[in-house]
C-alpha cells in the first residue's frame, strides 16, 4: 500500500506537468534498477534478507513520513519519490526470494499467492489515497502509506523466524546454486 499510495497519488500535490511527473519517476525508476540488480543482492550477503528486509522497510516508511509532513514542499515530494525507489528496489528483490524461499507450496503457487497479496494493496491503496486526499488532508494519503508499511514491518518482524528458517542453504535447488556462484563469480 506504500508504493502504490506513493504511485497514484504523488502526482496530485506535485501539480507538475505528465512530462515533469514522468522525469521524477524515471528517477525513482533508474535507482529501484540500480538497487534491485546491484545493491539488494550485495545487502543480503552481507546482512542478510530479514534485516535487509526490515532496514530498507523502515527508510521507505521515513520517507513517506517525511512526504506527509512536508507535502507542501514540492521539492521533499519530488526527492522522496526517487529516494524511495532505492528502497523499494531492495525490498522488491531480496522480499521477493525470501518469500519465494519460505513458501511451503510449489513456486508458482507461491509466486500467485504473494502477486495476489502484493497487488491487493494496489487496489485498495489509490482509491483509499484519493478518498483520503480529497475528504481529510493532502497530508493523510501519505500518513496511510507510512503506516501500512509500520504494519508491514511489525508482521515481518513477528514471523521473521520462519522466513529465516526456510533459508538455509539448502533451501535452494542446484541449478539455483550454480547462478549465484556465477554471479559471485562475475
Amino acid at each position: 500500500m506504500g508504493f502504490f499510495t506513493l504511485l497514484a497519488f504523488t502526482p496530485f500535490p506535485l501539480d507538475m506537468t505528465a512530462h515533469q511527473v514522468g522525469v521524477i519517476f524515471f528517477g525513482w525508476g533508474v535507482l529501484l534498477a540500480i538497487t534491485s540488480v546491484w545493491a539488494a543482492p550485495i545487502l543480503q550477503r552481507r546482512f542478510g534478507s530479514i534485516p535487509t528486509v526490515l532496514v530498507s522497510l523502515v527508510l521507505f516508511g521515513l520517507d513517506l513520513v517525511a512526504m506527509a509532513v512536508w507535502t507542501d514542499h514540492k521539492g521533499v515530494l519530488v526527492v522522496g519519490v526517487i529516494v524511495a525507489g532505492a528502497f523499494l528496489g531492495v525490498n522488491n528483490t531480496v522480499i521477493t526470494e525470501a518469500v519465494m524461499g519460505a513458501a511451503p507450496v510449489e513456486r508458482p503457487v507461491a509466486s500467485a499467492a504473494y502477486s495476489f497479496v502484493r497487488f491487493s494493496g494496489g487496489a485498495i491503496a489509490p482509491w483509499a489515497a484519493g478518498k483520503l486526499g480529497e475528504n481529510v488532508s493532502v497530508h493523510a494519503p501519505f500518513w496511510m502509506g507510512a503506516a501500512a508499511v509500520a504494519v508491514a514491518v511489525v508482521v515481518l518482524a513477528a514471523g521473521r523466524r520462519y522466513v529465516e528458517s526456510a533459508h538455509a542453504p539448502a533451501a535452494h535447488s542446484a541449478a539455483e546454486g550454480e547462478l549465484v556462484a556465477v554471479a559471485d563469480a562475475g
